[in-house]
Parts: C-alpha cells; structure tokens; sequence
C-alpha cells in the first residue's frame, strides 16, 4: 500500500511539473528575444543588412523548404474544383514537415496566387485548403492541372500590407505599385512574376544577391535570421528556428528586399543600438491568434512601433517577421480572405 502510495505521489508530481513547464506564447517569444544577437551590418549601395543569431532556443527539428518539397515532389497544389481566388488545396505526401513562407508565389493553373500566412505542413497531411491572395489580376484561364512554385517571395513592404489588411484589393494595388516603382515593362495579366523576370529590374537586383550571399555564414549556425534597412528606414526582421531553414530560404529572401531597395535613395544608417531597441520591442508586444492551414500556433504581434507575426510549433518560434508601423496604429480590419473575383 506505501509502495502504491508514493508511486501515485511521483505520477502526480511529474503531472504538475509538466503542467508548470507549460510554455505559453509570450514566454517563447521573450526567451527569444533574450537570446537573440545582433551582428556587424554588412552594407550594399542603399540596402544593410544586420544578421541575427540566437545563443540559445534553436530548434534542430528537420524541417524542408517549400521549394525542396517541390522539387522532390513530395507536395501537390492545385485550383479548388470551383475555382477559388484565395483557396488552393495542398498535399504533403511525404514524411517531412513542410514549411512555408508568407508571400512564397505558386505559378500556373487558373492564376499565379502567393500564400497568404506561414505554415507548417505536417508529414502527410491529407488535403489541406490552403490561403492565398492572387498576384496575377487579369488571368483566370488555366495553363496547367497543377500549380508549380515560382521560386520567389513578394517583397516585404507588400508581405507586411498583406498581413496587415488581409485584403485581396490592397495586394493587386501593391503590385502596381511596385511595377511603377521599380520601373518594370506592362504586363498582359497584371502578373507579379512579370516584375521579377523584369530583364531591367533583373539586373538590378542581381548585384544585391550576389553581394549578400555569404550572410547566413557570417555567425556560422547561430545564425538564422536578419534585420534588413533601406537607408534608416528598416523593412523587415526575418527569424527562424533554425542556420539550415535560414540559409535555405536566404537566395529567395534576399532577392525580396532587394526589391524594396531598387531605385530608393534614402539618407542615413542604422546603429546596432537602433536594431537592438526595435527588437527590444518585442518583449513588451501584445499577441493574439491568427489563422495558419498547417500545424502549429500562429499569433499577431501588436507593438507601439512595430507589427508583425509568428508562427510557434513544439515551443519554438518557427518563423518571425516584424515590421514598423507607419503612420497612425493600423485599424483592425474584418479579414477578406473570402473574396471573389468576377469571372470572365
């Protein structure tokens, strides 16, 4: 009777310790935070670019890219049966959690979308309906049973629009608006890939890749994410769980902020101390939930200065961006997620 006594006090023990150790959003984040460090800018023309390592917190969980599932073709994407602006189903056949990344572009089928929040898709996941937002406004006829990636992301000022308003509406206009403001040729379909594929705007941004290559190998495998400026303005913080998720999605990342930099002559630079008080913000940021299609918990950051998203599985951070706010606080907006474009 002892015996089972103090076997049911030890169960009972190692049940409140789990329960204390539960981690809760905000605690991630905050250890996060603590650990993360900021490294030498690295400097291009108008665009710095500051790498981040984390001393502690890194998750060695495998975890493949959008782009390797394709290639490898472990995942599927392709047109709801009633043909859905912003919902694509998606299959993961393989054993491997997929990641992918807000803003990543799918090409082909009825229109080229981008997806609209980061997810983690787990090892056979069955189908999925998928968010997304189009990127290609006047195309609705199909080119192909299946979509195929387009090997880029949007930019991160658009990223951020899109997070933000969660409207189709504002993602079209974005696209024209980066059009006009890198100097892109017109496009038949409206298409953002038609900006990218731009021969002008091509190569101008090709010496920003080629200039940043090595960044994810500045702080060897504590490296794993970064904070990008233009001038003194920053545009983006990118934090991952991982060096290998980083590095693999780096070329991708890149060629997105050097789509923000292109043609902008703005004054001044950033200190480190600056990039440490922007993060430093994090600590004090308010989160609430967030739609994600894969697995996981994603949560809204509300900051004075800043906003953005994260994406936590298994008590890591798989992904986190941050963006500053411009202008007045941003009202919140019923999403639009749900849109339908006429058809013609």
């Amino acid at each position: 009777m002892k015996r089972f006594a103090l076997t049911l006090i030890l169960i009972l023990g190692m049940l409140n310790l789990g329960a204390f150790k539960k981690k809760e959003p905000e605690d991630i984040l905050s250890f996060t935070v603590s650990c993360i460090s900021v490294n030498n800018p690295i400097r291009y023309k108008n665009l710095t670019i500051f790498p981040l390592s984390l001393s502690r917190g890194r998750d060695k969980k495998s975890i493949i890219t959008f782009d390797r599932a394709f290639e490898k073709n472990y995942i599927e994407i392709m047109e709801k049966e009633s043909g859905d602006v912003n919902t694509v189903i998606l299959v993961n056949k393989s054993k491997y959690y997929v990641f992918i990344l807000a803003g990543e572009v799918i090409t082909g089928c009825k229109q080229d979308r981008m997806v609209s929040e980061d997810c983690l898709i787990p090892p056979h996941s069955g189908k999925i309906h998928l968010k997304v937002y189009c990127t290609e406004h006047g195309r609705w006829i199909s080119k192909s049973q299946r979509f195929a990636t387009g090997g880029i992301a949007i930019n991160p000022k658009m990223r951020g629009v899109a997070k933000a308003s969660k409207s189709q509406g504002e993602v079209w206009a974005k696209v024209e608006e980066k059009r006009s403001e890198v100097g892109a040729g017109a496009s038949p379909t409206s298409a953002y890939m038609d900006i990218v594929e731009d021969k002008k705007v091509a190569r101008e941004v090709k010496p920003y890749v080629d200039k940043f290559a090595n960044i994810p190998d500045v702080g060897g495998w504590k490296t794993v994410g970064v904070l990008a400026a233009v001038g003194d303005e920053i545009i983006v913080v990118d934090l991952f769980t991982n060096h290998k998720l980083f590095k693999n999605l780096w070329k991708k990342l890149i060629k997105s902020y050097a789509l923000d930099a292109i043609n902008r002559c703005p004054d001044g630079k950033l200190s480190k101390s600056d990039v440490r008080d922007f993060i430093k913000e994090l600590k004090d940021a308010g989160l609430s939930k967030r739609d994600t299609d894969g697995t996981g918990d994603a949560y809204t950051i509300d900051g004075d200065c800043s906003f953005g998203t994260t994406l936590i599985f298994d008590g890591k951070i798989v992904h986190l961006d941050l963006f500053p706010r411009e202008g007045p606080r941003p009202i919140k907006r019923v999403p639009m997620l749900d849109f339908r474009r006429e058809q013609y």
